[in-house]
C-alpha cells in the first residue's frame, strides 16, 4: 500500500513538474524575469522533480514494513509530503523576490534528513544482520 502511494505521488508530482514548467513559460514569464526571480522559480521547479523521483524510487525499492517499523513509516510520510511543500514554495516564494525562502529551506532539510535516516536505517539493519 505505502509503495503504491509513493508511486502515485511521484507520478502525480511528475505531472505537476510538467505543468509548473508550462506555468513558468506561459503565465509567469520566467524567461523575461530578473535573474533572482528566474533562479527562484527554476530552482524550486527542479527541487520538485528531485523529490518526485525520490518518491518513485521509494515506491520501487522500499521493502514492505510491518507496523513496528515506525522510522520507515515516518520517513515515508515525510517523503510523500515533500512534493506538496515544494509546490507551495514554487508558487509563493519567487513572487517575494527575496532570497530568504523558509519553505524551501525547511523542505530541503526535511528531504536531506529523510533520505539520511532511510540510509542509516538500512545500514543498521545490515550490520545487525536483518537486512538483505
Amino acid at each position: 500500500m505505502i509503495r503504491t502511494l509513493h508511486l502515485a505521488i511521484g507520478a502525480a508530482g511528475l505531472l505537476l513538474f510538467v505543468l509548473t514548467g508550462q506555468y513558468m513559460e506561459r503565465f509567469a514569464g520566467v524567461p523575461e524575469l530578473p535573474d533572482t526571480e528566474r533562479m527562484l522559480y527554476r530552482s524550486n521547479h527542479i527541487y520538485l522533480l528531485l523529490v518526485c523521483a525520490c518518491n518513485i524510487a521509494a515506491g520501487f525499492f522500499m521493502k514492505p514494513a510491518g507496523p513496528a517499523n515506525v522510522l520507515q513509516m515516518s520517513c515515508s510520510v515525510a517523503l510523500m509530503a515533500l512534493p506538496f511543500l515544494f509546490a507551495v514554495a514554487f508558487f509563493i516564494e519567487p513572487a517575494s523576490g527575496s532570497l530568504e525562502r523558509p519553505i524551501t529551506r525547511l523542505s530541503l532539510f526535511l528531504a536531506f534528513g529523510t533520505v539520511s535516516l532511510m540510509l542509516i536505517s538500512e545500514l543498521w539493519s545490515r550490520v545487525r544482520g536483518t537486512g538483505e
